[in-house]
């Protein structure tokens, strides 16, 4: 398997349990039949991590789901960051804006 197929299926993998609060990179390694340590070589050739890459899949499938009327905290809470504090700080951070405020416009 080429190093570029092998993270395909890293990254389905990891995206079909995006919503587990509790999905680490030995879990993705483990599942993957591949060691923790070559999970973090193929993340990085790709210049990120495997932990920033999950926050960024599940903050991308928060701001998607924003325009819907559920709670905030239940949205984030779906999609794996269940502490309502954290998800607000790391939606700013990655989109410039409050998730409300983010909710009001449409626009990040």
């Amino acid at each position: 398997m080429t190093p570029a197929t092998l993270l395909h299926d890293i990254r389905e993998f990891i995206d079909a349990r995006l919503s587990d609060p509790d999905l680490t990179p030995a879990e993705v390694a483990a599942a993957n039949h591949v060691s923790t340590r070559q999970l973090y070589r193929l993340f990085e050739s790709e210049g990120t991590t495997v932990a920033k890459w999950i926050r960024d899949r599940r903050l991308e499938r928060c701001r998607a789901d924003l325009l819907a009327h559920d709670r905030v905290s239940t949205i984030s809470a779906r999609w794996g960051l269940p502490d309502s504090s954290y998800f607000s700080r790391a939606f700013r951070e990655r989109y410039g804006c409050a998730p409300r405020d983010y909710r009001r416009t449409g626009v990040a």
